[in-house]
């Protein structure tokens, strides 16, 4: 379950500390040749959205040009105008580690904190991370960003891996789809956090009608015990 932190007035200090303080022992244990995945999820005072968004920019801006940097991703909720979603890809927890510790990361915490009503910050590893081959558009519009996040049943996560990779690599060939990534939880082994990205709407409803989409589906029938979906629209997708 995705715990939530609120930050009352005199605690945001002590949080600013916290968040920068590396994610240590069982809770960011990550296998070899996977990513570190870092996903957060705040809650901004909508007055502070403006000033929050121009900060989160230049903050993903420095972060991807750090060495152990693979992927900054920057979103808001399409139907929950204030809630950001981030998603950063490092090559491994001690990356993940070094940029906590960075001038860049302390700035944005000290500019940020006191916009931010709440947080939760979850360390995930890396399954698959897929991009697209294709030309993006000329125009740079936000992506729409489809995050489905799943528990899979008690033994049956190497099969749900399985029927995910093959979509995965499948919907990076649908037009319109840019990038789709599979996450697992590294402190609930069952539960698989799955980021894809489109141009549009349409583009995702193409990509809900297609075949490997309706196969994907079929395959994991009955081995999926929790799903949801958050649409979010992009302030930011850099990688290398």
């Amino acid at each position: 379950m995705l715990k939530s932190v609120v930050l009352p007035g005199a605690a945001v200090t002590l949080a600013a500390a916290a968040l920068l303080l590396p994610l240590r022992g069982q809770e960011a244990v990550a296998e070899e040749a996977q990513a570190f995945v870092n996903v957060v999820d705040l809650e901004i005072s909508p007055a502070s959205m403006p000033r929050f968004l121009a900060a989160l920019k230049d903050d993903g801006a420095a972060t991807i040009k750090e060495a152990g940097t693979q992927e900054f991703v920057s979103s808001v909720g399409q139907k929950d105008k204030n809630h950001v979603f981030i998603f950063e890809v490092f090559n491994d927890s001690a990356a993940w580690d070094a940029h906590q510790k960075t001038s860049t990361y302390a700035k944005f915490l000290g500019i940020t904190m006191m916009m931010i009503k709440t947080y939760a910050i979850r360390p995930f590893a890396s399954v698959a991370l897929n991009k697209s081959s294709a030309l993006a558009p000329q125009a740079d519009p936000p992506l729409l960003l489809n995050i489905d996040e799943i528990d899979v049943v008690d033994g049956q996560i190497d099969k749900f891996k399985d029927a995910a990779k093959t979509h995965a690599v499948a919907s990076v060939q649908d037009p319109g789809c840019r990038e789709f990534d599979i996450v697992v939880s590294q402190t609930k082994t069952n539960h698989v956090l799955m980021l894809s990205a489109f141009d549009a709407a349409a583009a995702l409803e193409a990509h809900q009608a297609s075949d490997h989409y309706k196969a994907y589906m079929a395959a994991t029938k009955g081995i999926i015990s929790m799903s949801t979906a958050m649409p979010l629209s992009s302030v930011a997708v850099l990688t290398k």
